[in-house]
């Protein structure tokens, strides 16, 4: 048995290019997020920020503003601008009619599938070609993704800019090209005007950069000129948020909720007032916007959790690294049931999931010189789980990291395959293709 196995694995087909196999894996995944749309159209929605972002959109093309919440007069510091902008750009081209509706739905499919090639990239290039063709796999069938890039959320944008910046930073950590540095720089501002909370990316990726000796004279002259860059690429936001509010609002003035709500989770509501007797005493001052209505809700969200912090620092280590965590990691983000996937299985197997993604990291210590990447990428994950246990802890903010999990376990299936068949899969273990194809 385990000779005809090992026969199996050296047929031709993996000797000459298995790496054509990614076409048809990322025409599953096209063809999956295509069906969700003919079956469901439009009706597929959560009629949350979804619907916001297109209202948000839409009002940028009457008024000229970037709004978000309803009756929103001042332009708003709530959101970052990307989504607003990108859906407008769609809208003005095709109207804001189902023509445009039904464009801009297409046009989140196709990055979605654009995802799925740039995680067959990242897990070729840190492992080899079976590792990515397996990681992208995984995600071309992941049904709470096929539903994400059916919604208009900043999800699918702000996931395709996020493996763009984990693509390059790997390139460029290994081969120090000013091209890859480049790249990286534009992904990281792509996702910076889709979602504020990457804005600390680079943090993560010194540390990386640090494990692999990047030369620091270079380290030097790149940051000086990403500096620069974010002074050209920022700068007019800035510029737009002061003349509108008066103060320097670096990215979004909307932190104030998320940091209130999150004091509610886990035993947070046993401290002071109640969430909306709390939220009822911000609204009896009377803040004359939504940015001064967040600046007041932090102001009492930060008091809750220094009483909480004074009181009883048990419970508060409890919720907010253990529990909030929990929230974060034990359910999927899959508020609408497709394709009869019901929402109990869905989250059966993303335990599933979480749980062999744990038992894979028992590979990593022997990846040789791997063990940086991946080292990179689980920082990845500490990263986005800690900064969101510090506001609300909510389980759609992660789903733009599963794909880390989906390539440790390939990991592990690709590596023990080999080691239990003993094959000479793309020239054995620890050959890396560099290429980039």
């Amino acid at each position: 048995m385990i000779q005809s196995w090992t026969q199996y694995f050296q047929i031709d087909f993996y000797n000459k290019k298995p790496q054509n196999i990614i076409w048809i894996i990322l025409l599953i995944g096209f063809g999956i997020r295509l069906a969700a749309l003919m079956t469901y159209g439009f009706a597929l929605t959560i009629n949350s920020d979804d619907q916001a972002y297109i209202r948000s959109a839409l009002n940028l093309l009457e008024t000229g503003k970037i709004t978000y919440h309803l009756g929103e007069i001042i332009p708003t510091v709530h959101i970052m601008p990307g989504q607003t902008l990108l859906l407008s750009a769609v809208f003005l081209i095709f109207g804001s009619g189902d023509v445009g509706i039904c464009v801009a739905k297409i046009l989140w499919i196709l990055m979605g599938t654009l995802c799925i090639y740039f995680v067959y990239l990242i897990g070729k290039y840190i492992s080899n070609v079976f590792i990515g063709l397996l990681s992208a796999f995984l995600l071309a069938i992941f049904i709470p993704q096929v539903l994400t890039d059916n919604l208009l959320l900043t999800e699918t944008p702000f996931f395709l800019s996020l493996l763009g910046m984990v693509y390059f930073s790997i390139r460029l950590a290994n081969e120090h090209r000013m091209l890859h540095f480049y790249l990286l720089m534009m992904f990281y501002f792509i996702g910076i005007i889709f979602k504020a909370n990457i804005a600390l990316f680079p943090l993560v990726l010194l540390v990386y950069l640090i494990l692999k000796k990047y030369p620091i004279k270079l380290a030097v002259k790149q940051f000086v000129i990403a500096f620069i860059l974010l002074l050209f690429v920022l700068g007019p936001w800035w510029i737009r948020n002061y003349i509108h509010y008066g103060e320097f609002i670096p990215l979004t003035g909307g932190a104030g909720n998320p940091l209130l709500h999150g004091t509610y989770q886990g035993s947070g509501h046993l401290y002071g007032d109640d969430y909306q007797t709390a939220v009822e005493k911000v609204e009896a001052q009377n803040p004359a916007n939504n940015f001064e209505r967040m600046k007041l809700q932090e102001e009492v969200a930060n008091e809750r959790i220094k009483s909480w912090w004074n009181e009883h620092r048990e419970t508060f280590f409890e919720s907010y690294i253990i529990m909030k965590t929990k929230v974060q990691w034990h359910e999927q983000f899959y508020g609408i049931e497709i394709f009869n996937f019901s929402k109990d299985l869905i989250n059966k197997l993303h335990l599933v999931i979480v749980y062999a993604a744990i038992a894979s990291l028992i590979i990593v210590p022997f990846l040789r010189d791997k063990w940086k990447e991946y080292i990179f990428l689980l920082g990845l994950i500490v990263y986005n789980t800690a900064l969101n246990d510090v506001f609300y802890a909510y389980n759609r903010y992660n789903q733009p990291f599963m794909f880390i999990l989906f390539i440790l376990i390939s990991t592990a299936i690709v590596v023990i395959t080999q080691k239990l068949f003993r094959s000479r899969i793309n020239g054995g273990y620890g050959v890396s293709n560099r290429d980039g194809t």
